[in-house]
């Protein structure tokens, strides 16, 4: 069983400073995902999407060349540049995952759960501290 007398200010102090870094880290985290963009081109550049972070299309560009292909090339091409958009936000989000040491994919709303638990931890942390002190 865990002596909170045992239990040294500068410990106290270094656990606390260790509980803050990783809620900025987290924070941080979250802004550079939703800052991610994924870019997809088909028909030799002639078509170009955009999607948010979550991978949905958030603009298709088309150049008014584009328009000459047959309705079939024109969807397959358009197909393709939406898929390529998807994977981009896909690989720069594991990309970033890899770089933090996180396996999988996680989504925002995990994130923002991790976010809470730890500054209620933190808080709560913080609060025992001051009651110690008393």
């Amino acid at each position: 069983m865990l002596d909170p007398g045992d239990i040294t200010n500068e410990e106290l102090e270094r656990v606390g400073r260790e509980a803050e870094q990783t809620i900025k880290r987290i924070a941080g985290l979250q802004e550079r995902l939703a800052a991610i963009r994924g870019t997809g081109s088909g028909a030799d550049g002639r078509i170009v999407v955009n999607a948010d972070p979550s991978g949905r299309i958030d603009s298709i560009d088309l150049h008014p060349r584009v328009m000459r292909l047959a309705s079939a090339e024109l969807s397959e091409e358009l197909l393709r540049a939406v898929n390529a958009a998807q994977d981009d936000c896909a690989r720069q989000t594991s990309a970033l995952m890899a770089e933090i040491g996180v396996g999988s994919v996680m989504d925002k709303a995990v994130f923002e759960k991790m976010e809470r638990h730890l500054t209620d931890a933190h808080t709560a942390f913080l609060n025992e501290i001051e009651r110690y002190g008393r």
